[in-house]
């Protein structure tokens, strides 16, 4: 049962450790990409901050406009992910846009539909990067403890 169990937990470490870096990948090859992309004056149509509903956890929403020939609207702030080391840290983000102001839209001239606000924010990536590493080495470290039985 204990076998099962540690083998349950590997699978689970390297797998949290895959799943986390191709992420964390792609979503650097994203940033790098969209350093390029050109600015455009748009406008927040929307930014909160809002609780889920048992009230645990906090989650934000940043909604936007801009226009390439066609209105488009987006709500992809950050490339980087949506998460943030602390609830301080993802106010201070939404904080920076105000309903009804102007922002600059970074977008992809081949796809307008692919647009962010923050382009150079990386701390989401930073995350999954340790969570990659802390589910890799969770994992090795149980692999190393079966394989040598203590």
């Amino acid at each position: 049962m204990a076998s099962e169990k540690a083998f349950l937990a590997m699978f689970a470490g390297y797998g949290a450790g895959v799943w986390c870096t191709f992420s964390a990948i792609r979503r650097t090859l994203a940033m790098n990409e969209a350093r390029h992309w050109p600015g455009v004056r748009g406008k927040v149509l929307e930014s909160m901050l809002y609780q889920d509903p048992g009230g645990k956890h906090t989650h934000f929403r940043v909604r936007y406009e801009f226009t390439i020939g066609d209105r488009i609207e987006g709500c992809t702030p950050r490339l980087s992910g949506d998460w943030f080391w602390h609830n301080d840290a993802q106010a201070e983000f939404v904080s920076r846009y105000v309903a009804g102001e102007p922002v600059e839209v970074y977008y992809d001239p081949r796809n307008p539909h692919r647009n962010c606000l923050d382009r150079d924010d990386r701390s989401g990536i930073t995350a999954l990067w340790i969570i990659a590493a802390a589910g890799t080495a969770l994992a090795s470290v149980l692999v190393w403890l079966q394989f040598f039985g203590y």
